[in-house]
């Protein structure tokens, strides 16, 4: 399937690539005062009587003349591409059975099975994808509003306290496993093409490390910090610097 979309897409590249030609030849016919259709086909190598057609008005772009057989006018197709859109963000996106309800819904048809094929060309802006895991609260607070109000917090308290961009710092962590965990490096290996069971020793250790970041505003950053775990802790680790206070 993903070959047969990439032909297909590339044939849709060179018809949008041809009907621009066309139309471009056609205002020049129509900004001169004697249009010569067959020069001006010879010369851009359309065919003479397609762009004859396109500029008496007797033909339409490929795109216009086949609207009546599309299940979704453009508008349509508009308010679901946006919709598409607007769900992703919100970490809730269509899968390929639920876009054809929705489809169904807006049009009171059932979609074909190539009708999704046919969308994705339509709409390079949309495709498909494994997207990541999202925690449902920090979906739930992920959004524009939370988001706008707390970086007008943020910037509140940057210029009353009179922080310079240097001093402002962001942190984040992450978890890994010193063993790999399932999602192991992406390297490829060689094997015997017969071989159906294919297998690579790899460590058991299933030991979590966080792994801490912290980058200044202006660029720097300062070292990575490891958080390893452990049975007991050492009086050190919890001694204040004298500076602290």
């Amino acid at each position: 399937m993903p070959l047969v979309l990439h032909a297909r897409t590339k044939a849709q590249k060179l018809s949008d690539e041809q009907e621009q030609k066309i139309q471009h030849v056609c205002s020049l016919l129509s900004a001169s005062n004697s249009p010569n259709i067959c020069a001006a086909a010879v010369e851009h190598e359309i065919p003479y009587y397609t762009l004859r057609r396109r500029y008496l008005g007797t033909s339409q772009a490929y795109h216009k003349a086949h609207v009546s057989q599309q299940i979704l006018s453009p508008p349509q197709e508009s308010v679901l591409v946006d919709w598409i859109k607007h769900l992703s963000s919100m970490g809730q996106p269509l899968s390929k059975r639920t876009i054809q309800i929705k489809a169904e819904l807006l049009c009171g048809k059932k979609p074909g099975a190539r009708w999704i094929i046919g969308f994705l060309q339509q709409h390079p802006d949309i495709t498909l994808g494994k997207p990541a895991g999202l925690d449902p609260q920090r979906c739930q607070s992920f959004n524009q509003t939370v988001v706008e109000h707390h970086f007008k917090l943020l910037q509140q308290a940057i210029e009353e306290k009179g922080i310079p961009w240097e001093n402002t710092y962001n942190m984040d962590e992450k978890g890994c496993q010193r063993g790999g965990g399932q999602k192991s490096s992406p390297e490829k290996y060689f094997v015997p093409r017969g071989r159906f069971t294919k297998y690579k020793t790899r460590s058991g250790n299933l030991e979590l490390v966080t792994i801490i970041e912290c980058v200044s505003a202006d660029g720097s950053n300062i070292a990575p910090g490891f958080v390893f775990s452990g049975k007991s802790y050492h009086k050190k680790w919890f001694k204040a610097h004298p500076n602290i206070w």
